[in-house]
């Protein structure tokens, strides 16, 4: 089996929506729905989460993670790729893993199905260097994007390539939902981040893939999970 680390980044300075990561989804907090998953998965000897914070830190050690340190605080600013953590911390525990694994917290609504096929791709394809959770761009977001110019006007985007049936735009295009990232150590490493080269993907339901900026995407997972049950559907 690929020794596999799993660090969930959790910094406390989020500004849209203020301690988003802790904030309380259906009885618990956001973060403790990835840390759940990934400790159902059985696929990490220890969950870490990487944080700043010494109330996350606690918070989270409740729900079965590790945060053996703080992450310091250059670590933490807006611009810092959610990539930098990871490698931080394997660089602080100085071990040997195959496999490094970004978790989103603020994407909840993961299985461990959707690990597990994530993990497979990697395991069963010695040149799989990426798997990322992906799902379905809807093509009108290609037919009609628009940019605004300096002269007032707005133009397409895309131009006029993707002005077609949508049922003719090929090939079909997907986008990375940020719940599932992992990698391989040394193209990690190499790259800095988990869009190198041979990527595959675990596909997620579009309902399934929200991640969490503002209330109202909070408002919309609490309603999935209470009153949809969308976590209990095989």
């Amino acid at each position: 089996m690929l020794k596999s680390l799993c660090v969930i980044p959790a910094r406390c300075g989020s500004k849209g929506l203020k301690d988003k990561n802790i904030l309380e989804l259906c009885g618990k907090p956001v973060i403790a729905y990835t840390i759940e998953v990934c400790l159902n998965s059985n696929l990490f000897d220890n969950v870490y989460v990487a944080t700043d914070s010494e109330k996350y830190a606690e918070i989270t050690k409740k729900y079965g993670a590790q945060a053996p340190f703080l992450e310091p605080e250059e670590m933490a600013g807006d611009n810092i790729s959610s990539t930098e953590p990871v490698i931080w911390y394997y660089e602080q525990l100085k071990s040997k893993y195959d496999l490094l694994w970004c978790l989103q917290p603020t994407s909840p609504l993961k299985k461990v199905a959707d690990l597990i096929n994530a993990y497979k791709l990697l395991e069963n394809d010695p040149n799989c260097e990426f798997a990322l959770s992906t799902t379905i761009i809807d093509p009108h977001y290609f037919h009609w994007a628009l940019y605004d110019k300096d002269d007032g006007y707005s133009d397409l985007y895309f131009g006029k390539k993707n002005l077609v049936d949508r049922n003719s735009l090929k090939p079909t295009a997907y986008r990375p939902n940020g719940a599932i990232k992992v990698g391989r150590t040394e193209s990690v490493l190499k790259w800095r981040h988990f869009f190198g080269d041979n990527i595959k993907r675990v596909e997620m339901p579009e309902e399934r893939s929200i991640h969490i900026r503002t209330q109202s995407d909070l408002d919309l997972c609490e309603f999935l999970i209470s009153k949809k049950g969308i976590l209990k559907l095989a």
